[in-house]
């Protein structure tokens, strides 16, 4: 809609980040090395930790994207279904979407062993990334993730990488499943922008659509990163609107007073 009037040829701000749009902060390559480290070094599962909207979606489906020798990569953005309907959706995806007619969850963990042995032999190595994995019950860490762990570890003609991502809490509870915990290769907490990042993202971000001027002032680009503590999603909910508004009241440039009022607007929903 404001795209033409900021002579921009797309919308510069969205949460749905493609990997080649991805922004590289200081955490983000902090966390990029460690994960590298250990599925290069087969050290284990990674874990990945952070507040709501700080990339962690992102930060993993570009090091997928970065690693194509790690394939299948199985997403699961569903952590809170029942053990057996989350381990016939892995199945389902190491078979491009053929589900199993096994029945019980050690008939479809002996399909997944399986399915990842043919993956091995051809090369591959699958990445399974539990998404919002702090919204896994417990039964589902006792019979999902920790089987699926053993078995890359007992079976040497197949290998498997694992990244588990969620809130902070979710370090806290793998701590109660010693079996789990003891596995874990890394543990990385991906943290929101610095002020300069803020600025250097946002700049980026209109860059990439297409906008030849700056359009936030410097003043809008350091309130913005106060406003929003660097959020990453806080930033694109605020900047998305900011061009609205600006479009819509004909502004020549963004300000602190834009900021401001979108951010009493938008923030305390997007907390």
């Amino acid at each position: 809609m404001y795209e033409s009037y900021w002579s921009m040829t797309a919308r510069p701000f969205s949460n749905a980040t493609e990997p080649v749009a991805f922004f590289r902060s200081k955490a983000c390559n902090s966390a990029l090395l460690r994960l590298n480290y250990a599925v290069s070094n087969l050290s284990g599962p990674c874990l990945v930790v952070g507040q709501s909207g700080t990339g962690k979606s992102s930060l993993v489906r570009y090091f997928a994207s970065e690693h194509t020798d790690l394939r299948p990569f199985v997403h699961l953005v569903f952590p809170a279904l029942q053990c057996d309907e989350l381990l016939r959706m892995v199945q389902a995806e190491l078979t491009d979407g053929a589900p199993t007619a096994a029945s019980g969850i050690d008939a479809v963990l002996r399909d997944i062993r399986s399915d990842l042995r043919r993956h091995t032999s051809l090369g591959r190595r699958a990445l399974l990334f539990f998404d919002d994995a702090h919204l896994l019950s417990d039964d589902a860490l006792q019979f999902v993730i920790q089987p699926l762990l053993s078995l890359a570890e007992s079976d040497a003609n197949l290998q498997l990488a694992m990244i588990l991502s969620g809130q902070p809490s979710l370090a806290a509870r793998l701590r109660r499943f010693g079996q789990i915990s003891e596995r874990i290769a890394v543990t990385t907490p991906l943290n929101g922008f610095s002020a300069e990042e803020t600025a250097d993202y946002v700049v980026s971000c209109l860059k990439q659509a297409g906008a030849s001027e700056t359009i936030f002032s410097k003043a809008a680009l350091q309130r913005l990163f106060e406003v929003t503590s660097g959020n990453p999603r806080r930033i694109n909910r605020l900047c998305d609107m900011a061009l609205l508004v600006g479009f819509a009241e004909r502004l020549q440039e963004i300000v602190p007073a834009q900021i401001d009022s979108i951010a009493c607007e938008l923030l305390p929903a997007a907390a």
